[in-house]
């Protein structure tokens, strides 16, 4: 299963539509004991920011927003480029700005992300 991290814009509407596209998808979000499996509860706790992973059926989705080191959605948004996935063109990070938010993490996958991208970007 793949593992995506999606920056999102923190406005109430776009959390509705992430939660509904995640429902689809079979989305689920394990708090504690709770299993939250409805657009509602998943906007939910979308708005309560940071990181939230949601489990689909398609793999591993984390919303990530508002963690000290990760430039804002706006700042994301500017410097991003095109580029096409299964057809679809979407806004992708700069590798600048990749590489900021894998510093910030500090978890052992995304030091050794971090050095990957360095080798092949030669820095």
């Amino acid at each position: 299963m793949s593992c995506f991290d999606v920056v999102v814009a923190p406005e109430p509407e776009n959390l509705r539509k992430i939660a509904e596209v995640a429902v689809a998808a079979g989305g689920r979000i394990q708090q504690g004991e709770a299993l939250l499996g409805s657009a509602i509860s998943i906007a939910s706790a979308l708005a309560e920011g940071e990181q939230v992973p949601i489990e689909t059926d398609l793999g591993r989705l984390d919303v990530v927003q508002g963690l000290d080191g990760i430039p804002a959605y706006e700042q994301l948004q500017a410097r991003a480029v095109d580029a096409e996935i299964l057809g679809v063109t979407v806004k992708v990070c700069s590798i600048e700005d990749l590489k900021a938010m894998k510093r910030a993490a500090g978890r052992i996958r995304d030091l050794a992300d971090l050095e990957d991208l360095d080798a092949t970007t030669g820095q």
